[in-house]
């Protein structure tokens, strides 16, 4: 979520209980955002809930895939940066989630717990970030020689987990709740990015040259 979206939305009371509802699982985590909370926020009647999606559940579903997407929107820019620059758009692809998980721990939270409640991996998280993974897994494989369809995806899970980690179980090391200023997350993001383009196994440096830059 992103505070520029509120002016389009303040005349779409739908668009409102998204944001409001995104704004109190965050605040609140998701089982504590109630339907009261969330239309006191939006500034609507508690009706206007049921009217518009029916059920909370519904409500709270909403919202999470309206984060994800938006998510997914920001990170366009850095997957289509990446055949031309991949260390530096890696970089700031990995930083960027790596911010989101930590500015929105409890939004994050939700997402791990949504991926996991159905059996087929069918919630809004597991079904729009997939294709992710497997663009970004072709992406690696292209911008490191040798590397195989295997490996790439070992690399890019490895990444990933290393930067959503520090938000979801943030609580078990209280380093990983911070990993120090934005600099050292950055130098956080781009050590694990030169680890995912690093060469293939028998390939030598110069010919992966592809690998390096940012």
């Amino acid at each position: 979520m992103n505070d520029r979206d509120r002016p389009a939305h303040a005349d779409d009371p739908r668009q409102r209980l998204i944001v409001a509802a995104i704004e109190q699982i965050e605040q609140h985590g998701v089982g504590q955002a109630t339907v009261r909370k969330i239309a006191a926020a939006a500034g609507v009647n508690i009706a206007a809930v049921n009217y518009y999606f029916r059920s909370k559940e519904a409500l709270l579903a909403a919202a999470l895939e309206g984060s994800i997407r938006h998510m997914l929107e920001d990170g366009e820019e850095f997957l289509a940066r990446m055949p031309g620059d991949p260390m530096g758009a890696l970089s700031g692809l990995l930083d960027y989630y790596l911010e989101g998980c930590l500015r929105y721990p409890n939004l994050s939270r939700a997402h791990l717990h949504d991926a996991f409640q159905a059996d087929d991996y069918s919630g809004p998280f597991p079904t729009l970030f997939a294709p992710v993974i497997l663009r970004l897994r072709d992406l690696v494989r292209a911008a490191v020689p040798g590397l195989d369809e295997r490996a790439a995806a070992h690399r890019v899970v490895a990444a990933l987990s290393a930067v959503f980690f520090p938000a979801f179980f943030a609580g078990l090391y209280e380093g990983l709740s911070a990993l120090g200023t934005p600099a050292d997350r950055l130098v956080y993001a781009r050590e694990l990015a030169r680890q995912t383009l690093a060469p293939a196994e028998g390939v030598s440096n110069r010919s992966s040259g592809g690998a390096r830059g940012g």
